[in-house]
């Protein structure tokens, strides 16, 4: 899928037909390359406590090939809202990899170029047709990739493509990618070693901008069955393991959307579905039996105790979502406020990490691949109607967040909680960026005033004014007899 600008190099995308690839193909990255003098472009800034670290961790690595890892770290950083530089791994597999290989290392230009464009122009959806360097490299990419047949590398290079594609905010494209690279992984038996460790569970994570989009095919046939004696022994298991859970309960809770809003509200759940809740509930609790007591070995790490707690609010979620996944109301979720007080208090302690991990630097990446912190914050912000707890979790995110999530605006996204705050409660922000006196409102707003769940347009109106953008939004609320109707409305950035 080429983008536009270059005739010449509109090649076509050969990641998305999986029938031309050889899943016996060899191949391995490279063991110890410096990177060539083209991938030094925006590999942004870093304390010296990360160049040190790192140093550590990658001894012999030259400056040019340490400040790419932490670039590419930085914009691959894990869902759970780790400090990117925890997983240097990631970057130096790219990093080596893009010494051997152009399909590979074009990309990594190009999302250098884009990158360039948050920092240097401010641009928070830079474009393609912005940068014709970064659109030079990207179709140089494409038009490479018809040459690699190994199954593995192509999907690294169906990956950075995804980035390339979710800097720019085109949805469309990037999930397509994400679909191939998914087929690719379902038409490939045996996955080495590095690409299911490093590569498959981004894989995963990614795969839930699928079941938001309502395009889930490749999604089940990734998902593997879970049960409660599935084990696992280290912190590292509980993080991959909780991520399949976390993915499982999310296409449940996609199954559940028509009976909690839709044409089934009022119909019996169907038995499937019942069971695979149960079976659920079962994996949830054997697992947070397991992972508790990993807590006694975080003290020996940074890393671990993220880790541990990255785990723990993954598993506090799952609860909620297999608790709610077909409920019709909202009062429901009243019943977890301890919950999501213990998600705030961790989302808290991992963000405070994270500025003490980079040297105490308030700075963080303008835009990550994953969505980091802002899952685990809106789920609270949006869903938990004790004001106080979610004005708490509105300050995290306005402090830890990063400029650019995925697809997803920070700036945005707090407009939209603000409002989903302000009609909820009956109140109005008045343009504050500063956390309102709980005590001068109702604590628990309305079962008729709630906001069920919010529809939004990713692509603003330009009418609103030269210097400002107009987002609709559809907000679907129940009214006192419990019908479903829809409110109309927007928020507005500039």
């Amino acid at each position: 899928m080429p983008r536009g600008g270059i005739k010449r190099l509109r090649t076509g995308c050969h990641t998305c037909n999986v029938m031309r690839l050889d899943p016996s193909a060899s191949g391995a990255p490279a063991q110890d390359e410096n990177v060539t003098a083209s991938l030094l472009y925006s590999t942004g800034k870093h304390t010296n406590h990360q160049r040190q670290r790192l140093c550590c961790l990658l001894p012999g690595a030259s400056v040019t090939s340490t400040r790419l890892v932490l670039f590419i770290s930085s914009s691959l950083a894990s869902r759970r809202g780790c400090p990117a530089h925890t997983h240097p791994p990631s970057g130096l597999t790219i990093l080596q990899i893009g010494t051997h290989e152009p399909a590979i290392r074009r990309s990594v230009v190009a999302i250098s170029l884009l990158y360039e464009d948050f920092i240097g122009n401010g641009r928070l959806m830079p474009q393609l047709r912005h940068n014709m360097t970064a659109l030079r490299h990207y179709n140089a990419a494409i038009h490479e990739l018809k040459d690699l047949t190994d199954t593995h590398l192509i999907l690294l290079a169906c990956l950075l493509f995804i980035c390339i594609e979710l800097m720019q905010g085109s949805e469309s494209k990037a999930l397509s990618h994400l679909e191939a690279g998914l087929r690719i992984i379902r038409a490939t038996p045996g996955l080495r070693p590095w690409v299911r460790n490093t590569l498959l569970p981004l894989y995963q994570r990614q795969s839930i901008l699928l079941l938001k989009f309502g395009r889930r095919n490749e999604v089940d046939a990734l998902a593997r069955p879970l049960h409660a004696d599935t084990g696992f022994s280290t912190l590292e298991d509980a993080r991959v393991m909780t991520d399949e859970l976390y993915l499982q309960i999310f296409q449940l809770a996609a199954d559940g959307a028509e009976y909690r809003h839709g044409r089934l509200r009022h119909l019996p759940i169907h038995a499937d579905l019942t069971a695979k809740q149960h079976e659920l509930q079962r994996v949830t609790q054997t697992f947070r039996e397991r992972v508790v007591p990993l807590g006694t070995y975080c003290s020996q790490s940074d890393d671990h105790r993220l880790m541990y707690l990255g785990s723990l609010v993954t598993l506090d979620l799952c609860q909620i979502g297999l608790m709610t996944a077909f409920e019709t109301s909202e009062m429901r979720f009243d019943h977890f406020i301890q919950s999501y007080r213990d998600i705030v208090a961790r989302m808290e302690e991992i963000g405070a990490s994270m500025i003490r991990r980079n040297g105490g630097a308030p700075g963080r990446p303008v835009f990550q691949l994953e969505t980091g912190y802002l899952t685990n914050i809106l789920a609270v912000i949006l869903k938990c109607r004790h004001l106080p707890t979610r004005l708490q979790a509105y300050s995290l995110l306005r402090q830890y967040g990063s400029t650019r999530q995925g697809l997803w605006q920070i700036d945005k996204m707090c407009l939209i909680c603000k409002r989903v705050i302000e009609i909820e409660h009956d109140i109005s922000w008045d343009g504050l960026e500063i956390s309102m006196e709980a005590g001068r409102w109702n604590e628990w707003p309305q079962k008729e005033s709630r906001v069920c769940h919010i529809i939004q347009d990713y692509k603003p109106n330009l009418d609103a004014g030269e210097s400002h953008s107009l987002y609709p939004l559809m907000l679907i609320m129940r009214d006192g007899q419990g019908q479903v109707y829809y409110l109309d409305d927007a928020i507005t950035i500039g």
